[in-house]
């Protein structure tokens, strides 16, 4: 019987799409949608491995389970290391744009002239700072493989073995 492949490269191929669309700015806000860059990262995890399974082997829920999981984990230290990157090369751009916006918003309200200027230079200050901080860190190490591992299962449920059919026989090769 043939063995299972390893599951450490395609993991890995999920956890680069996850820490990629974690990272770039703007792209970044796909995981405001119950972080779907990081389902899609541990989806995409259980289909590159579905790709290298022997046709013998069924995909099982675990299989997805560990792939999704450790998809989400490469992906947050994958996402941390580029996400500090980028911050070093062009700086906070999301958190400058943000704060722009929500300035306008505020002056088109009437509030900003109601807020005092100490509100007004915390918040100017705060899009200066990096993105990285302890909060962020730990929440990118426990929510990103949490959400890979759903993912993962999200895999699973496409690619499993459907009922009632059994598993392709194995192609003979030739001598």
């Amino acid at each position: 019987m043939p063995e299972k492949p390893s599951k450490l490269l395609p993991a890995l191929y999920g956890g680069i799409i996850i820490g990629v669309i974690g990272a770039i700015p703007f792209l970044n806000f796909v995981n405001c949608l119950c972080c779907a860059g990081v389902l899609f990262g541990g989806y995409m995890a259980v289909f590159f491995y579905r790709k290298d399974l022997p046709p013998a082997l069924p995909l099982e829920s675990s299989d997805g389970i560990q792939l999704g999981a450790l998809a989400g984990l490469f992906g947050a230290i994958i996402g941390l290391f580029l996400t500090g990157l980028i911050y070093l090369m062009i700086g906070n751009v999301a958190g400058k744009a943000m704060i722009e916006m929500l300035m306008n918003v505020y002056d088109s309200l009437g509030i900003l002239d109601q807020m005092p200027p100490e509100a007004i230079d915390q918040m100017e200050m705060s899009a200066e700072e990096s993105p990285l901080n302890a909060i962020s860190i730990i929440g990118s190490l426990i929510v990103d493989p949490l959400f890979g591992l759903l993912g993962g299962l999200i895999g699973y449920q496409i690619h499993k073995p459907k009922a009632g059919v059994p598993p392709a026989a194995p192609t003979p090769t030739a001598p």
